[in-house]
């Protein structure tokens, strides 16, 4: 569980309205609205995890985190009856169901798959409902799309200047590219490997 203890405030008069902090917030609590006739920042409190990406990316420094007047938790639980599934959907992403994936906030991969089968679909859902990438907002996007993958789901374009790109790993290399370069040990490499992190293919 994430305990955030701040919120975003937008400085309307320091705001022009260029959208900016729309398109990096992990968990799209930022929209533009009319304000007295004019394009403003508005963020849902109930949906920010004061990750300070948007105050970071503002060009006219109009974000300031202040704090919240009731800690907010963000987390889903683990479900023991659904214990099997979750490792079969980690099986498939070549993790372990404690296995870290997002350490700004210590989110387990586990927990990930939990929010999957609760009905997140995406890189921003799952971080809605589990506050990972709502740190550093990069590390931690390939364990998320690996794990939505292994639960079988494709992903579309994302939304914003965010990217659904992969750090390629030794599961992404094709057996032709093994047997091609035979002196980097890549199919020896492949098997050791899978004794640490057995599964299925990713897809």
């Amino acid at each position: 569980m994430k305990t955030v203890f701040q919120v975003a405030l937008f400085d309307h008069q320091l705001c022009n309205g260029c959208g900016i902090c729309t398109q990096v917030c992990p968990v799209v609590a930022i929209k533009l609205e009319s304000i007295e006739g004019k394009k403003r920042a508005v963020v849902n409190e109930e949906g920010c995890q004061a990750c300070t990406i948007c105050a970071t990316r503002c060009p006219r420094h109009a974000v300031t985190m202040v704090q919240r007047a009731a800690p907010l938790e963000i987390g889903t639980k683990v479900p023991e009856e659904q214990a099997k599934v979750i490792e079969e959907i980690c099986r498939a992403a070549h993790m372990y169901p404690e296995q870290v994936v997002c350490y700004c906030h210590r989110v387990q991969a586990k927990e990930i798959v939990a929010a999957i089968l609760e009905g997140a679909q995406t890189p921003e859902e799952v971080a809605q409902k589990t506050g990972a990438r709502a740190g550093c907002g990069v590390l931690c996007i390939t364990g998320v799309i690996r794990l939505l993958r292994g639960a079988g789901l494709d992903l579309a374009k994302a939304p914003g200047y965010q990217w659904y790109g992969v750090r390629a790993t030794i599961w992404d290399i094709s057996p032709e590219i093994m047997d091609k370069y035979p002196e980097y040990y890549l199919r020896e490499d492949r098997e050791a490997i899978e004794k640490i992190f057995p599964g299925g293919e990713t897809k």
